[in-house]
Order: structure tokens, then sequence, then C-alpha cells
């Protein structure tokens, strides 16, 4: 009797766990057509895939009765490295109505260091508490003919650099495919910079369709010493397969500032001397003022002056135009012609400097009217030769601090050049 009921048990649980196996199928929830990159997949065919190849997997269903909370999933199995790796993707729960049929899309991305060998994309319907319907593709992978990746880049002194120092990168090349890449072009530039640096490489494939890495020689990208403080991409490119292919990759670096070149305003470019700023003068005279420019940036620079005053006298400059490159100068003169009849005191005039449209400084001269022949006029030439000299002193400071700058910057370079090595 025990027996009988052990026997009567047995079949009850099969029962119920046969009911729940083929829950799904209760809910005549059915497969319908599968493609592949497209391409429709037959019951027992083999797919020929390659390895590092996109698979674009679209999944038919059709219920002819309602199916709630259902998931679909694709997989391939047996990879290596499967856990740093997944080859899986899953669609969002969804429900189907009766009588509906609906499609599903599912993306997979192949290794590019897959054995040659068979392996299964295996289909899954699931809900949430019943046993997985399963379709099995077989997928058959070869090795590409022509494969080349980017396997490795590093940057020296590292992802941050100084502007005027060179950027130095290295870049590991990797062969997947089944032919030797001889002459492959690899490119680094900055584009936002304009710099970039080039070399050619073997890239040798080993037999047995084992992978093959291959250092290329070190490129060097001197970043501009102008270059303003921010980040930057550093654009990989390798071009293989007699360059018909290409393979890009991005990497970011940040550029520091370098305090010597940074572009200041137009402003603080501009240097002036005047000599002398006040003058003693007698109506119907003229008194003259010194002015030197110098740029002090690092770029040519134009600039215009103009000169006014007031009805008591008349003003004109030697140069109202002056184009002047980095670290030149240049020295204009400003006549002022004070009227006969003038009163006597101070008067004012005005000397505005631009560069463009925009006012960069404005200069005041003051001109002592005095009555006769009272001016400095006899002691004009040894005093305006003293200012003049000062004038040039000061011109030759700022032009010395410019090349010590210079120098400064060139020996920097050549000691960090040197620790490259």
């Amino acid at each position: 009797m025990k027996k009988v009921l052990s026997l009567l048990a047995l079949f009850v649980v099969s029962l119920l766990t046969f009911s729940m196996v083929s829950a799904l199928d209760n809910t005549n929830l059915n497969w319908g057509t599968v493609k592949v990159n497209g391409d429709l997949v037959d019951d027992g065919s083999v797919l020929a895939v390659e390895e590092g190849q996109t698979l674009e997997i679209r999944v038919g269903l059709v219920a002819n009765s309602g199916a709630d909370d259902i998931e679909v999933e694709a997989e391939i199995g047996g990879y290596e490295y499967n856990d740093y790796e997944n080859l899986d993707d899953s669609t969002h729960i969804f429900n189907l109505a009766a009588g509906t049929t609906k499609y599903v899309n599912l993306e997979l991305q192949m290794p590019k260091n897959l054995e040659k060998d068979e392996y299964w994309l295996r289909l899954r319907i699931l809900d949430k508490n019943t046993a997985a319907l399963e379709k099995v593709v077989m997928l058959a992978v070869e090795p590409s003919r022509h494969g080349v990746d980017i396997k490795d880049v590093s940057f020296s002194p590292g992802n941050t650099v100084k502007a005027g120092r060179s950027l130095l990168a290295t870049v590991l090349l990797e062969n997947f495919g089944d032919k030797t890449e001889k002459d492959v072009k690899v490119t680094v530039a900055v584009p936002e910079l304009g710099v970039s640096a080039t070399e050619y490489v073997d890239v040798v494939q080993t037999d047995n369709h084992n992978i093959d890495y291959e250092d290329v020689p070190e490129m060097f990208l001197p970043i501009p010493a102008t270059a303003k403080e921010g980040e930057y991409t550093v654009v990989v490119t390798v071009k293989y397969d007699d360059l018909r292919e290409t393979v890009t990759e991005a990497f970011p670096i940040s550029v520091l500032a370098n305090e010597l070149f940074q572009e200041k305003s137009n402003a603080a470019k501009l240097v002036l001397a005047i000599g002398p700023e006040n003058q003693n003068v007698a109506a119907g005279k003229t008194a003259t003022y010194a002015i030197a420019l110098t740029n002090a940036g690092v770029t040519s620079k134009a600039y215009t002056l103009e000169a006014a005053t007031g009805s008591w006298a008349t003003a004109t400059l030697s140069d109202s135009l002056v184009v002047l490159e980095a670290g030149k100068n240049q020295v204009v003169y400003l006549d002022v012609a004070v009227n006969a009849g003038t009163d006597a005191g101070e008067h004012v005039a005005s000397l505005v400097i631009k560069s463009g449209n925009e006012a960069l400084q404005t200069v005041t001269v003051k001109a002592n009217v005095v009555a006769g022949d009272n001016s400095v006029a006899g002691n004009f030439s040894l005093r305006n030769g003293l200012e003049i000299a000062l004038i040039v002193l000061v011109v030759l400071l700022v032009i010395i601090g410019l090349i010590i700058g210079f120098s400064r910057l060139r020996k920097d370079d050549e000691e960090e050049e040197k620790t490259y090595y």
C-alpha cells in the first residue's frame, strides 16, 4: 500500500512539474521568425559570422492568447572572458494581447578574440514563474580576414601637460585577423590645437590564428605655448589593409596654461612711456611729447592713435598708425602747437590709443602756457634727450624681460626632453 501511495505521489509531482515547465506553452505563445543581421534563420541551419561582428537579432513572438510580464533574452556562452565581457542582451518586460504578433530587437557584440569554433546563440522567452522557452541558433565563428584594433594608448608625462611642452604618445596595436598587415599608418592628433604625429608600422600575425600585438614607435605632440588651459581630445587613427580600413579612438587630456605665453587683454599687452608729460610752452610755440609704444604680447598688433585738444591749440602726430611685432617698440611724437593769444596757465591735450575698435589707453599731457618767451625751449634739447633716454631704458627693460622669459622656457623644454631618455 505504501508503495502504491508513493507511486501516486510521484505521479502527481510529475504532473505538476510538467504543468510548470509547459506553462508558457499553455498560453499559446509561439516563436515567430528569427533574423540575424537581416537574414532569416531556419531551424537546424548554421549561420557563419566573423569575430568582432555585431549581431543584430530580430525575434518574432506569436500569442494566440494573452501573456503578461514577458521578456526575451539572447546569450552566447563558452567565451573565455565572459566574466569581463558579457555576451547577452535582453528586452524590457512587456505584455502580449491575444491574437497578436510582436517583434523585439536585441544586439550582441562578438569579441575579437573568439576561437574559431561553433557557438550557440540561445534565445529565451521568460516570464515570472514558469520555465523558459528556448530556441538555439548555431553560429560558425570565423576569424576576420583583416582585423586591426587599438589595444591600448598611454601618454607621458600623463593625461595632463603644460602648454609649451610635448606630449609623448605610445600606442599598442592588436591584429586579430588572418592576414599580416604591413605599413599600418598610425596618427595621433589634437585637432583643436592643430598638432599631429604619424608613424608607419608592420603588424605581424602569428600562426594558428593567435592574436598578435605590436608597439608603435613613440610619437611626440608639441603643445603650443599659447594653448589655453582646458580639456582637449587626442584622436588616435589607425589605417590598415592597404589604408582602406580605419579604426579611431579618442582620449581626453588636460592642458595647463603657460604663464609666459597666456593671451592677456590688449590693454595689458601695450606698454607706454611718455616724456615729458608736462611742458612749459609760450603762446604761438609748439610743445613736443614723445610716446614710446611697446608690444608686450606674443602676436603682431596694429595700433591707431588719435589726439585731441581744445580751441587753444592744434595737435598733430608723427604717426597715426603703428604696427608692432611681438616685443617690438616705436616712438611716436605728438606736437601741440599753441595758438597765439592763448591765456597763460595749464592746458590739457589727450591721446587715445586703439587696437581695432577697442580703446586701450587714454593718455593726458599738459601744456603750461607761459607769457612771453619764458618756456624751456632753450633747455628743450638737453631735457628731451634725457627723457627720451629714459623711455628707451624702459623699453629695453621690457625687451630684456621677454628675452629672459623665452630663455627660461627653452631651458625648461630642454630639461623636459632629457627626462624622456
